[in-house]
């Protein structure tokens, strides 16, 4: 018999690549993950996961039963929020995606204040690029996103809730640290650590510098925001980053934050979601609790 654990778990395994990655994204360890995927193979009697590399990818049969198990759980989830609209308050599961910074940093306090008031409300937070995001809106494998405003996604609704800006960022001893802000001209001769490739943060960064002709030199490219942060502060570069993401450090004095430009470099956030009729109750509590407590949060004023 199939369990909805092993079928949560093999999604998992697909979604992220690999074993570890999966069980840090599940909480559970690497032989825990494994036994489970052994069960669920004995289950069936094939082989569902190859290791390809340092990742791992779905057998022929692997996908037929992916694709079967994205609906179940997809279903289960569905059938556990309706249940739970039917019990007194806001009571269910949410399950909310977002790239990494926004997890680390967005998210905290409007999980907080969302905790306070709505406390039978349960929240799965996964993190994943916009595009990501949105792709796994469409299979159901998700409520709600919360992503920049970079691309008009179809048959979803998108809720504008603030601005955020983009900051040059270098170690408080840096020749920069006493200026206001640089401009593009001015990283011709600074190594520059990048942050992840596929994010919105490093589009808007190169076409920002390519636009006038600046072919910036990496030093570093690094997938963490703390990592990236720690390698300005070690020297290694100058890195542009949301001004929300470095506060602490800036008013600690161990960074520097500059404007990009005379005017700087901004975005639009959103939240994006289904738009069915009727909404559960989770998703317009986690949305209430988002445009009150996001716009400050994202302007810096917070």
């Amino acid at each position: 018999m199939l369990e909805t654990k092993q079928l949560r778990i093999f999604k998992t395994i697909v979604d992220v690549g690999s074993f570890t990655r999966a069980g840090e994204h599940l909480g559970l360890s690497q032989s825990a993950v494994s036994q489970q995927v052994r069960g669920l193979e004995d289950a069936v009697g094939v082989p569902l996961l190859l290791r390809a590399g340092k990742g791992t990818r779905p057998t022929h049969a692997g996908e037929l039963l992916l694709h079967c198990a994205r609906q179940v759980l997809a279903k289960l989830d569905e059938v556990e929020r309706l249940l739970g609209e039917q019990g007194e308050g806001h009571t269910g599961a949410l399950r909310v995606c977002a790239p990494e910074p926004a997890c680390a940093y967005l998210m905290p306090p409007v999980l907080a204040t969302l905790r306070t008031r709505f406390p039978r409300i349960e929240v799965r937070v996964a993190n994943a690029h916009p595009e990501a995001t949105l792709a796994r809106l469409a299979a159901a494998d998700v409520d709600v996103g919360l992503v920049p405003m970079s691309v008009e996604p179809e048959r979803v609704r998108v809720l504008q809730i603030g601005r955020d800006e983009l900051v040059a960022i270098v170690p408080r001893d840096h020749p920069w640290a006493g200026r206001r802000c640089v401009t593009t001209r001015d990283f011709e001769d600074e190594p520059l650590v990048l942050y992840d490739r596929q994010s919105p943060i490093t589009t808007l960064t190169l076409e920002w510098l390519l636009a006038d002709g600046v072919f910036p030199r990496v030093a570093l490219e690094i997938e963490q925001l703390e990592g990236l942060k720690r390698a300005v502060r070690a020297g290694i570069g100058v890195a542009v980053v949301p001004a929300w993401s470095v506060g602490a450090e800036v008013a600690a004095g161990e960074l520097t934050a500059l404007g990009l430009g005379d005017v700087g470099l901004s975005r639009a956030w959103a939240i994006v979601y289904v738009d069915s009729q009727p909404q559960p109750a989770t998703l317009r509590a986690f949305v209430q609790v988002c445009a009150e407590v996001l716009p400050p949060v994202l302007s810096g004023l917070r």
